[in-house]
């Protein structure tokens, strides 16, 4: 004969639901823990402050018109345009008094004295070059303040994420402790009935004390996440924050040929690319440092006002080693400024295709986990239960899957953040000199 369910046998209001925040001894909903815990969590952590809701677009708003980083290069700017406009300058005109033929002692000389205005010309070519140089600089500027923003950016979205995970890491945590105040209370009671010995009620207690440790370790995770957050936007002081963007997940949907695309046309190579042209303007520039320049005046004499001078300068540089030692200097660094163009091309290709491979390798183990796993875990934890209040499961496997559902709740989530990283790593490659952080052990 087959042998009865005791499950099947029992009325529908004595059944236990332990994923739904049933009681063990009469189903009826307790939703008050579960929600005095969060409430109790968030106290701890914040304090009686209200918190600040806080978007993900609102965070990288706020900072790149308050973040330092963003207000220097904004400064360094207008510092561009200062010295593109002197460089584009033509020399200024020199207004000369000449006085002659003074009286030595008490002789009566003929003095004579005359007024005249001298301008420097330069040698063809010469102010054309400083000019471009000038306007490559102003270019180079406002390419490092769209560096610097799109850095600031992806600084602040990982902040705002790693802020997020602690976030969700505590509620995940005050989960598990409302889960295993269900074990302590099944235990409890079957402690009474004489099913169970008192070690299953002190097996809870320890595993309570060590989530309560966890606890206290997320709520100071979570507030130096925020504080770091806060830092890259501009605050002075801290305060707590209720960020309002969830972490989801979003596959990588364009190849690595067009991400590839994608980073060579980033604002750090066009930058590297700029000051390879200014380099190369600098060269020319020291090149015709050897040719002269010349020098024009208009004069008049004190003795005869009605008559005027004409005068005609040139420069030597000839025989000078300056200008040469000026060519040797600005070709050394054109070949610096070409090196270094060529090695940020090929670290921004390493950082994508880095980045990419992460991505692509989270993204299945996501899909692992949101499929199968964190399901099979659940359930297994719904039966541990159920068997347990039956007598069918030793405290011992109860503990051990809520342990393992703990950790499965964490790596999935672990594995959220490093995609979420990654993907930011993707859109910023190249713009930021560290590169492979996207991992957060």
């Amino acid at each position: 004969m087959a042998r009865a369910n005791p499950v099947e046998n029992q009325s529908p209001d004595k059944r236990v639901r332990p994923m739904t925040g049933r009681s063990a001894g009469d189903g009826r909903p307790r939703p008050a823990l579960a929600a005095l815990l969060v409430l109790g969590l968030a106290a701890l952590a914040f304090g009686d402050e209200a918190a600040r809701l806080l978007s993900l677009d609102e965070a990288v708003g706020q900072a790149l018109g308050r973040n330092p980083a963003v207000l220097r290069a904004r400064q360094e700017a207008d510092a561009a345009r200062g010295r593109r406009l002197q460089l584009q300058a033509a020399p200024a005109p020199e207004l000369s008094f000449e006085a002659a033929a003074l009286p030595l002692w008490n002789d009566k000389g003929g003095e004579e004295f005359s007024l005249g205005l001298r301008q420097l010309v330069e040698f063809p070519g010469k102010r054309g070059l400083r000019r471009e140089i000038g306007r490559s600089g102003e270019a180079q500027a406002a390419l490092e303040l769209e560096r610097v923003r799109s850095i600031v950016r992806g600084r602040v979205e990982k902040a705002y994420w790693q802020a997020v995970h602690a976030r969700r890491q505590l509620d995940g945590l005050t989960s598990v402790m409302a889960t295993l105040e269900e074990y302590s209370e099944l235990a409890a009671a079957r402690y009474k009935s004489g099913q169970v010995p008192y070690l299953d009620i002190v097996r809870g207690r320890v595993e309570t004390l060590r989530l309560r440790n966890e606890i206290v370790e997320a709520r100071r995770n979570l507030k130096e996440r925020t504080a770091a957050l806060e830092l890259l936007m501009g605050e002075r002081d801290y305060a707590p924050l209720d960020l309002s963007t969830d972490m989801g997940f979003t596959p990588v949907g364009k190849s690595l040929e067009e991400l590839k695309a994608a980073a060579l046309a980033g604002s750090s190579l066009r930058l590297a690319a700029e000051r390879r042209r200014q380099a190369e303007h600098a060269a020319a520039l020291a090149r015709k440092a050897g040719l002269p320049d010349f020098t024009v005046g208009l004069f008049t004499p004190s003795k005869r006002l009605g008559g005027w001078g004409f005068e005609v300068g040139l420069t030597l540089p000839f025989f000078s080693t300056s200008a040469r030692g000026a060519a040797v200097e600005s070709e050394a660094m054109e070949r610096q400024v070409a090196i270094a163009a060529e090695a940020r091309r090929s670290g921004a290709l390493f950082a994508l295709e880095s980045a990419y491979a992460d991505a692509r390798a989270l993204e299945d183990e996501i899909v692992l986990f949101r499929d199968t796993m964190m399901r099979e875990v659940e359930e297994s934890l719904k039966a541990g239960l159920l068997n347990y209040q039956y007598g069918r499961a030793d405290s011992l496997g109860v503990l051990d899957i809520v342990r393992g559902l703990k950790d499965a709740r964490a790596e999935f989530l672990r594995a959220l953040l490093n995609h979420q990283l990654a993907l930011i790593d993707i859109a910023t490659a190249g713009e930021d000199d560290g590169f492979g952080a996207a991992s957060n052990d």
